[in-house]
């Protein structure tokens, strides 16, 4: 009887750098559509017009909220170009610098809003990082304690092979051992066989030439001129004690 284990072991090997994650992927698409927004944005520039004296301080009473000013400047301006002391159409427009200041709000507004948005866009993106290498922190936690588990393994198996190597020479002596047994306990029973066969056949022979008639019989005894007379009774002992002793003989 042999027992064999057999076994391969293959390391397994852990990538420690990803190229892509899914924080990092969220970081370059963000970065990617302020880029796209920058391209896309109008160059307002060189095709920006400047407007009226009056339209310009209509739009700067508007915008500060300025309303009852607003209706003063508008009622009284109308009554002028009614009266023609004002010609509309030969307003000085607003100097250069005035429509530059302007548009240079406008545009730190819509920066301001913009950095808004991309600092939220960051903010996000930067928790997603986050938690891709705490899950990647994880992840490789796990991997490792797999691969320990893994190996303890295979030592428990190489453990097992020997010690199961090292039964082997003693399965084989027991092996032997009981079939010699066996064989002695066959050739126990085929002499035990034999032993009550032949006293069976004794007993039977001794009773035919021991037992008589049921009234007596006469036997000799070894001795010249002297007979013993043997009774039923005496015979059915005579009987026992000779199958005793025969089988004690045996």
């Amino acid at each position: 009887m042999k027992l064999r284990v057999d076994f391969k072991h293959k390391e397994g090997s852990l990538e420690d750098e990803r190229s892509l994650t899914e924080g990092e992927e969220y970081v370059e698409a963000a970065v990617k559509a302020i880029q796209d927004r920058a391209i896309q944005r109008p160059n307002t520039h060189n095709i920006h017009q400047p407007p009226a004296v009056s339209d310009f301080l209509r739009n700067f009473l508007f915008q500060t909220g300025m309303t009852e000013t607003l209706n003063c400047f508008q009622t009284e301006w109308t009554e002028m170009v009614q009266k023609g002391l004002v010609d509309a159409d030969r307003v000085d427009v607003v100097p250069d610098v005035y429509t530059e200041n302007q548009r240079l709000e406008r545009e730190l507004k819509h920066a301001r809003r913009e950095r808004e948005e991309y600092r939220q866009a960051v903010s996000v993106a930067a928790e997603t990082l986050v938690r891709a290498q705490k899950a990647r922190d994880l992840q490789r936690l796990h991997h490792q304690r797999v691969i320990q588990e893994k190996n303890r393994l295979i030592e428990e198996m190489r453990k097992v092979k020997v010690q199961c190597d090292s039964y082997e020479p003693a399965l084989k002596r027991m092996s032997e051992k009981y079939q010699a047994v066996s064989r002695q306990v066959l050739l126990g029973a085929l002499e035990k066989d034999k032993a009550l066969g032949q006293e069976s056949r004794q007993s039977s022979e001794q009773e035919s030439l021991i037992c008589g008639d049921e009234e007596g019989t006469m036997k000799t005894t070894g001795k010249p001129g002297s007979h013993v007379y043997v009774f039923p009774s005496q015979v059915q002992t005579l009987c026992k004690i000779t199958c005793v002793f025969g089988f004690i003989v045996l």
